[in-house]
């Protein structure tokens, strides 16, 4: 964490001596790691091609080097008076989930267990610290007061609805500023780090700016490793450290299962669930829902926005370049020509077999560079595990020379429903000329002469392809013309 403090630390105006004399590190330690991190922030401002701010990015954010303490715990330290009271805890919340059972917690289950995590305090003391903690007093809550932009809290919450009659899980990712009482949330299909991530940046965009310090719940997205021998030991994730690196703000989590020391997103959360779904909960369409939430939470903060408004002036700075939300990774296309993301499979261009790309992958999408940074394929993100996503232009130059493994093949399988007609009535035995129509499939201008309305066909590129087609070609038109069927009959009626 040591390069992540001294990052947030100079980007919230600290001198190199000031770093240096809080964290106890070396001045030319610091002076390194913030004349690396100006240089390569100058260098981000001035580019504009995007591979290449996502390289630099992940340079900006790369891991920093962690020293792990072997200093040995003796006796009834204050670690093992924390591990004991949250043993504790995990029993007392048992015992309200299940009611009435036999499975409670011992001093000897307590002590077995320390001993196991090679903690060394004795049995003896382990009982008597035990009953001492058993006969505890009621909890006392101190209230907390806070400063313009000095801290935000993040928290998520489930959320239960019906789309189209069947009942889906939302997770409303809810992000507070306790000192304006403003609540940014969205809704997500999961809480995988790429919905984490995302949230983060929208929020940094709709406020103008950064908040100094965020505050999370011990969540997996959050915390990769925590070291019980040391309560205040955590290491967190690779991804969270990177964007903390970017934007500046300090990481800060909650003790576990203390959910109170983030109390005002906590309650803040449930509010909007309660207020916005107890009686409205049936939508016709995902979309739909979306649009309702962000009508509803706009109305819910608007009491807020003049406070909003003075915190604003507060914030540090944003970036040149928001964060690059993608997450990068590098893949070998197989044989197939397919990568495999999160237990999925994505086509690339038939041309890579057996090279490397580089993948950068969003919540809901995913993009494919070469060796080069040039875009060759992007596909929507599956969801399951084990789903294929296809494009059959991506194997037009292999199917040519195979034609007869058209047909049957996956990308036909995949290929809009329009492509699919076509090739079942007029192509389905000379699968090589519908290839070519395939291949030249360049300019659609004169498909009217034929039947074709070209407003359909555009918006089914544009659904299915994007970027990768455009127009139909003349000189594939009057080649269909003459060697096929397509042209012979009435396709669309007008």
């Amino acid at each position: 964490m040591d390069k992540n403090q001294i990052i947030s630390m100079h980007k919230q105006g600290e001198s190199i001596k000031s770093i240096s004399k809080k964290l106890g590190i070396a001045r030319n330690t610091v002076r390194r790691y913030t004349r690396e991190h100006d240089l390569l922030m100058e260098q981000l401002s001035q580019e504009n091609d995007k591979a290449q701010i996502a390289l630099i990015q992940e340079t900006i954010c790369s891991k920093p080097v962690r020293k792990i303490s072997s200093k040995k715990k003796n006796a009834l330290t204050p670690e093992v008076e924390q591990r004991i009271k949250e043993m504790i805890q995990i029993d007392e919340e048992r015992n309200k989930k299940l009611g009435p059972n036999k499975q409670q917690l011992t001093a000897a289950h307590i002590y077995r267990k320390l001993k196991g995590e090679g903690f060394t305090a004795s049995e003896s003391t382990i009982r008597a610290y035990y009953r001492k903690l058993k006969d505890k007093t009621k909890e006392c809550f101190i209230k907390q007061h806070y400063e313009y932009g000095q801290v935000a809290q993040y928290d998520f919450h489930q959320v239960k609805v019906v789309i189209d009659e069947k009942l889906r899980i939302y997770h409303q990712a809810t992000i507070s500023l306790p000192k304006s009482n403003i609540k940014f949330s969205m809704l997500f299909r999961n809480e995988k780090m790429e919905s984490f991530i995302l949230s983060l940046v929208i929020f940094f965009s709709f406020c103008g700016g950064v908040v100094r310090k965020i505050i999370f719940d011990n969540m997996s997205t959050a915390v990769k490793r925590f070291c019980f021998k040391n309560s205040k030991e955590k290491e967190y994730t690779d991804d969270l450290i990177k964007i903390s690196n970017y934007y500046g703000f300090v990481i800060e989590t909650c003790n576990p299962r203390r959910g109170n020391e983030k109390g005002h997103v906590e309650t803040g959360g449930k509010e909007i669930r309660r207020n916005l779904f107890c009686l409205k909960y049936k939508f016709d369409s995902e979309e739909e829902l979306f649009d309702y939430f962000e009508k509803e939470l706009k109305k819910y903060n608007q009491p807020f926005l003049e406070e909003f408004k003075k915190e604003q002036e507060h914030f540090l700075s944003l970036p040149v370049h928001p964060y690059e939300l993608g997450r990068l990774q590098y893949s070998k296309v197989n044989k197939l020509s397919l990568i495999s993301v999160d237990g999925n499979f994505y086509s690339v261009p038939d041309c890579y077999v057996e090279k490397r790309v580089l993948c950068n992958v969003y919540s809901n999408h995913l993009m494919v560079y070469d060796d080069k940074n040039n875009l060759i394929a992007q596909h929507a993100k599956k969801d399951g595990k084990g789903e294929y996503s296809i494009n059959i232009l991506h194997y037009i130059e292999t199917l040519l020379k195979k034609p007869k493994a058209l047909p049957n093949s996956y990308a036909l399988k995949q290929a809009p429903d329009f492509f699919q007609s076509i090739f079942n009535q007029y192509f389905s035995t000379n699968p090589k000329e519908f290839l070519l129509l395939l291949k030249n499939f360049e300019s659609f201008d004169e498909l009217s002469k034929y039947g074709f309305k070209k407003d359909d066909i555009e918006e089914m590129i544009t659904n299915d392809f994007g970027n990768c087609l455009s127009d139909i070609d003349t000189v594939s038109l009057n080649q269909l013309h003459l060697t096929s069927r397509l042209f012979g009959q009435e396709v669309v009626d007008e």
